[in-house]
């Protein structure tokens, strides 16, 4: 760590010299703008300005294609790079199409040129428009909807409600990866507007985004099944499951808010009832006329995907808790 000596000139102007390596190394010179931004605990962070020019990314992707593709793209946009020019010898339409269904399916990314060896990506959303708690609330709503109407596609055996419930997967995956992007991006530039997030909560926001999508996917497995089945479920489960149904409406709005307010008191009280909710999911099990295979199979996923997201409801409520004493100590700094 380095220390300066704070000198004064005039009557009201105080001044601090900048280490010349951190100087040269971020091409600062007389003239150059700095960013100055203060937190709350006191501390000033120090920005250079930076040009679009250092947020590209070449990406020679060779023969490449399919997941491996995928996910170095997607590595690339959380990464925050704005521009991402896709490269190869020749590019096979196979390439092409992953590129372009990748593309599809993130938020802010368009393809503005396509040749026979390249595609360029730009990322049309400004950092400024990242704004996590909206993408995070969003989640929240399309997840609590995606798990009633797949148990009600279920109980009503509606293969077009179900089917709706799995392409709105695709959603919560978008908004997830960019609450992702826009953690990465807050730790990247070292410049947090005074209205956006903070690093802590940003960082909750992301592990919370990450556990509602995961509660999507066992919705999806719970849609999956009322595709792909014709049973007629006993009465018994067909009211435990529109019970659970009310249960997971009033948790997941509970764990959202819960989050938002940093209420550790009631992030408790969830946990504690998630555990004696947790009881439900042997009832769907051992429920009459297990001995039939079809029934028993729908039981089995669906008691399955219960427990799970019950497990990232918890997980929520003590990201919650967490929050809030990370917040404390932020603010000791």
């Amino acid at each position: 760590m380095e220390t300066r000596k704070v000198q004064r000139t005039g009557k009201s102007t105080f001044i601090v010299s900048l280490p010349k390596g951190w100087a040269t190394k971020n091409g600062i010179e007389a003239g150059s703008i700095i960013y100055i931004n203060q937190s709350d605990n006191g501390s000033l962070t120090l920005t250079p300005d930076r040009s679009e020019r250092d947020l590209t990314m070449r990406l020679d992707i060779g023969s490449k294609a399919g997941d491996p593709l995928v996910r170095d793209l997607i590595a690339c946009y959380l990464s925050g790079f704005r521009t991402i020019e896709v490269t190869s010898s020749h590019m096979s339409s196979a390439q092409k199409k992953d590129v372009h269904q990748l593309v599809q399916k993130l938020i802010g990314p368009e393809i503005l040129e396509e040749t026979s060896n390249k595609v360029l990506i730009q990322d049309l959303l400004s950092s400024e428009e990242l704004q996590a708690e909206r993408a995070l609330r969003r989640i929240k709503t399309v997840v609590k909807s995606m798990i009633q109407d797949a148990m009600l596609a279920l109980v009503e055996n509606n293969k077009e409600l179900a089917l709706d419930v799995i392409q709105r997967d695709d959603d919560v995956d978008r908004l997830n990866l960019l609450i992702s992007r826009q953690f990465t991006e807050i730790l990247r530039s070292g410049f947090i507007k005074k209205e956006a997030l903070d690093p802590v909560t940003a960082r909750y926001y992301a592990q919370a985004a990450s556990n509602f999508e995961r509660m999507a996917d066992h919705a999806y497995r719970i849609a999956e099944v009322a595709v792909g089945s014709e049973i007629v479920l006993p009465q018994e489960m067909v009211d435990e499951l529109r019970r659970l149904d009310e249960l997971f409406s009033a948790l997941v709005d509970e764990s959202f808010t819960t989050l938002l307010h940093q209420d550790s008191d009631k992030a408790n009280e969830i946990i504690d009832r998630v555990s004696e909710i947790r009881m439900s999911t042997i009832a769907i099990t051992n429920g009459s006329n297990a001995a039939d295979k079809v029934e028993l199979m729908v039981r089995l996923v669906v008691s399955s995907s219960v427990e799970r997201m019950l497990d990232y409801i918890q997980n929520i409520g003590e990201l919650t808790i967490n929050l809030k004493h990370a917040m404390a100590a932020h603010e000791m700094k």
